[in-house]
């Protein structure tokens, strides 16, 4: 009797303890996620109406800006990698040669447009360990090509045919400046990632983009818009007919540029200036403003400006007015509102850069018609 009644007790006990170890082996298991190689499918080559390849021509002065597709917000980098990019990148005939390997395949989409898909091809290197060996890879064989979403045109770039020692290395790529609102060109520059960081306050006013590149989407011919040493800073208007940059040796000549004309007039404004740039158009192509920096005698290695001044400039006339004299709170163009530098019709936002002075860090606004300066809020 005092046997079943131990028995009794005991069985249910080591049940119990039993059920517990297991829940806490359980819980204290390691969970391990596998998430398959991506990989680009193999796909067969369609019949297209035309194949050539771009026509380059050496020298000519034009140029662009900005990226047209951006992906959905709410997209995450997994999920893109994952689920978006394989079938769009098969629909779209993205695919490289044998022995080439695609590079930034993640930022295809993003650099692409609704009527072109753009992708460059690098030479696969012998080993992942020499690939940063100097002369293990010959860059000047990559490609990069334009492909029109219906599959009927390819254009194919090749390196070798232009300046491609600043991306003479992995990870690099032409990338797109600006695809024209008309469809007919797509204004390229060579980038390498990470790509440059940081720098001195005069660098926020100019352009961050060593030669731009042009090539027509209806003929193939490509183009040398500009180098890197011919400017400080320049951007494109919003219709793309009006270039404007500024001289990199000599911030105070600024030229606007007839696109479809090829007509370059220059202005001298007449300031001690290291540098111009910052420019923002409106959105009528009627108008642009520019910001200049003055030096500073000397100073901290960052802070190489005593202060900025902005002009505003039609390219009608080319008479340069001045609506805000020499400002030592260091003033650069901001998105203040929807992403736009325009606050208002003739009021743009500006960010005060200079950590001296109470005014840093903060957003303001700038009436072009009046010359008055508000404060709008803190940053962001």
């Amino acid at each position: 009797m005092k046997f079943k009644i131990a028995a009794g007790f005991i069985i249910p006990f080591l049940i119990f303890m039993a059920s517990c170890n297991s829940q806490l082996a359980i819980s204290n298991s390691p969970v391990f996620l596998t998430i398959s190689t991506f990989a680009v499918s193999s796909i067969a080559t369609p019949a297209l109406t035309l194949t050539p390849s771009a026509t380059f021509l050496p020298a000519q002065e034009t140029e662009v800006v900005i990226p047209t597709h951006v992906l959905v917000a709410d997209q995450t980098h997994q999920a893109f990698m994952f689920t978006a990019a394989p079938a769009t990148l098969e629909a779209r005939n993205v695919k490289c040669k044998d022995g080439f390997v695609l590079e930034m395949g993640l930022d295809v989409i993003r650099v692409s447009n609704n009527q072109w898909t753009l992708f460059t091809c690098s030479p696969k290197p012998p080993s992942e360990e020499s690939q940063w060996t100097p002369g293990a890879v010959d860059y000047g064989k990559r490609y990069t090509q334009i492909i029109k979403t219906d599959l009927t045109v390819i254009w194919t770039i090749q390196h070798k045919i232009f300046d491609y020692s600043i991306i003479d290395r992995p990870d690099a790529l032409l990338i797109p400046y600006r695809w024209t609102t008309d469809g007919r060109f797509l204004y390229l520059f060579p980038r390498y990632y990470p790509g440059p960081s940081g720098g001195t306050d005069s660098s926020f006013l100019i352009t961050r983009i060593n030669d731009l590149y042009r090539i027509n989407l209806d003929t193939g011919d490509f183009e040398l818009v500009l180098r890197g040493e011919q400017y400080g800073a320049f951007a494109l208007s919003p219709n793309d007919k009006l270039l404007v940059y500024s001289e990199h040796d000599r911030p105070h000549i600024i030229h606007v540029k007839d696109m479809e004309k090829g007509a370059d007039v220059q202005v001298n404004l007449n300031e001690d200036i290291i540098v111009a740039g910052g420019f923002v158009w409106n959105p009528e192509s009627t108008m642009v403003v520019a910001t200049v920096g003055y030096g500073k005698q000397a100073g901290d290695l960052y802070g190489d400006l005593s202060g900025t001044a902005i002009f505003v400039l039609n390219p009608k006339d080319m008479q340069p007015q001045k609506v805000l004299a020499k400002d030592a709170r260091v003033f650069i163009p901001y998105t203040c509102l929807d992403n736009s530098y325009w606050f208002a019709q003739n009021i743009v936002c500006l960010y005060s850069i200079n950590d001296k002075l109470d005014s840093w860090n903060k957003i303001f606004t700038l009436n072009l018609k009046t010359g008055e300066v508000e404060y709008l809020r803190p940053f962001p």
